[in-house]
């Protein structure tokens, strides 16, 4: 990018720093696009995540981590927390990856995630003169693709895309979202875009409900132990999943979109973005690639021994979970604490197209692209090194 050298001295502030996407700002801010793009980042965490736990790069005096920041409590506490940060007053960009409410229904979830994006948004704005942009991350949702047979759903997806109608429009949280922003941000000399990445592919250091890449590789990485290398696993779901085109974003590439918008914001002022690895898959596509890592075939739907499979083969196997654990040297309680039903969800239960058209983003000037079975790889690299899977 131009310029990168020119602007020493931005300080990132990023809300979510243990999560999918945060975890992976963290590290992306401290090398991209510039090593010394960002001289300092700032991560903020609910959950308790120390330094150390957070197998982030040492480097001495450039990021830090802060816990309990537990936006729902109201404006004026956020605003204490803050403030307790030294140099706070310094921050330039804000990247804001949080999310709550999970599993709460329509209502609940807009009310909790729009309360605390305001509490947020009030909060940096009173204490951060210099702040210049702020990223909202959102995802495929805003495309209705929970109500598709009852609103228009043409894939590929495009930002350019109405909203979908009410009713069904009103359980989208991503739209009250966006119309919150629009309003903080006028009059203010700094301004936001909106990033929509789908399902997301990653790492995070501490466990995460709605992480494919940690479901697949505990799953896959105990079925190895299990069955013994070369075993053939069998895709869980149907022929229509097995076909179905989707567009995977894996979590480097998501940062590093994230910053590139919020370092050209002439280019994507108030704009919406798909965001994905690059190529259209399937997971026809990239099943044997998955599988692959671990030393197992993986195969299509009906190609297999018969018998449960996936995730109901798995939870048959619960008695087993603390065994494999412990002779392999890992965190405990990962198997336990994994959300299984969300690769029910993504890897069976979708069997529509859900693609995403990335013109947008290109326009834009963002060319960054990824394999997918690579984002897939680093996933487990790092799971590895964590000791989450052998």
């Amino acid at each position: 990018m131009a310029s990168d050298n020119a602007h020493k001295g931005y300080q990132a502030l990023i809300f979510g720093a243990s999560g999918i996407t945060g975890w992976a700002l963290m590290r992306e801010c401290l090398q991209y696009p510039s090593p010394d793009t960002f001289a300092r980042i700032i991560g903020l965490t609910n959950r308790p995540l120390k330094a150390e736990d957070a197998l982030m790069p040492e480097r001495p005096g450039r990021w830090e981590l802060h816990s309990g920041m537990d936006l729902s409590k109201g404006v004026d506490v956020v605003k204490e927390q803050l403030k307790a940060i030294a140099s706070i007053e310094e921050v330039t960009h804000v990247y804001f990856a949080s999310y709550t409410g999970h599993g709460s229904d329509y209502q609940e979830l807009k009310r909790a995630n729009v309360q605390i994006l305001e509490n947020a948004v009030l909060a940096v704005d009173a204490l951060c003169p210099k702040l210049q942009f702020w990223t909202l991350q959102t995802g495929g949702k805003a495309y209705g693709v929970e109500f598709r047979d009852n609103v228009p759903y043409h894939p590929p997806l495009t930002e350019s895309s109405p909203r979908i109608p009410e009713p069904y429009a009103s359980n989208i949280f991503y739209y009250a979202q966006y119309d919150l922003m629009l309003r903080l941000s006028q009059s203010k000399p700094w301004t936001f875009t909106e990033i929509r990445p789908d399902a997301i592919i990653g790492f995070v250091p501490n466990n995460n409900a709605m992480n494919l890449a940690q479901c697949l590789g505990l799953f896959l990485a105990f079925c190895r132990w299990k069955e013994g290398n070369g075993a053939v696993v069998e895709f869980p779901g149907s022929e229509s999943a097995w076909k179905a085109r989707h567009s995977d974003s894996s979590q480097d590439i998501l940062a590093r979109f994230h910053i590139f918008a919020s370092l050209h914001p002439e280019r994507v002022r108030e704009k919406a973005f798909n965001i994905a690895d690059g190529e259209v898959v399937t997971w026809e596509g990239v099943w044997a690639g998955i599988c692959g890592w671990f030393g197992l075939k993986g195969v299509g739907p009906g190609q297999g021994k018969g018998g449960e499979k996936g995730t109901q083969w798995l939870k048959s196997q619960r008695g087993e979970w603390g065994r494999w654990e412990k002779e392999n040297g890992l965190k405990e309680g990962m198997m336990e604490a994994t959300g299984w039903e969300f690769m029910e969800a993504l890897v069976v239960m979708i069997e529509f197209n859900r693609e995403y058209d990335l013109s947008r983003a290109r326009e834009a000037g963002f060319e960054e692209t990824v394999d997918t079975v690579v984002g897939y790889h680093l996933a487990f690299e790092r799971m590895r090194e964590a000791k989450i899977i052998p």
